[in-house]
């Protein structure tokens, strides 16, 4: 596989008389980012493709280490998405934000990094719970360090629980600490 797209950055080649992109972020976790997570053009790419188990959870409290202890989650499993309660709000698009979406707690974050999963996704605009900011984002934490790309608002309402391949398509943004991606589940 080879990641043949270029890196968006200012000073990239452009048509005569046009500046190169300019990316400004809204919001930073850290200034620097997480110590240990490669930027977002860095990520490797065998993250990115490849087998990807979607996961049903259907309880109300965050998922836990505990809980996923008892998932069956296939042994060598490296891509994992939760497909929750939080989907069925992207069936109705204008629905408002919501502070109860469920998330990973920071045991079951801890329990996906010792699994070796590369990559991780949730059906909701963050992988933890509302409010973590304050506690300096233990589950986004705890993953960026490990290397764990994370996949935050994803859509799996008409997607059931099993194995697909998953290709999800980042921008290429000069050490950009997140970026939109086009995110494909393929059946198998």
């Amino acid at each position: 596989m080879h990641d043949v797209s270029l890196t968006l950055r200012p000073d990239m080649p452009t048509w005569p008389g046009e500046q190169g992109p300019r990316v400004e972020p809204l919001k930073r976790m850290a200034r620097g980012f997480i110590d240990g997570a490669p930027a977002i053009d860095r990520i490797p790419v065998d993250a990115l493709v490849g087998e990807c188990q979607v996961v049903g959870y259907d309880e109300d409290q965050h998922i836990t280490q505990k809980w996923l202890e008892r998932a069956a989650i296939g042994p060598g499993t490296h891509r994992v998405l939760f497909k929750t309660r939080n989907s069925a709000r992207w069936a109705h698009p204008a629905t408002p934000f919501d502070k109860d979406f469920i998330a990973l707690d920071e045991t079951a974050a801890h329990w996906l990094v010792r699994r070796g999963v590369k990559l991780v996704g949730i059906d909701y605009l963050s992988i933890e719970p509302f409010g973590s900011g304050k506690i300096g984002h233990p589950v986004h934490v705890a993953l960026l360090r490990a290397g764990v790309v994370i996949v935050e608002g994803l859509d799996l309402h008409d997607v059931q629980p099993g194995m697909y391949e998953l290709t999800c398509a980042p921008l290429k943004i000069a050490d950009g600490t997140g970026s939109p991606a086009r995110v494909f589940l393929i059946e198998r």
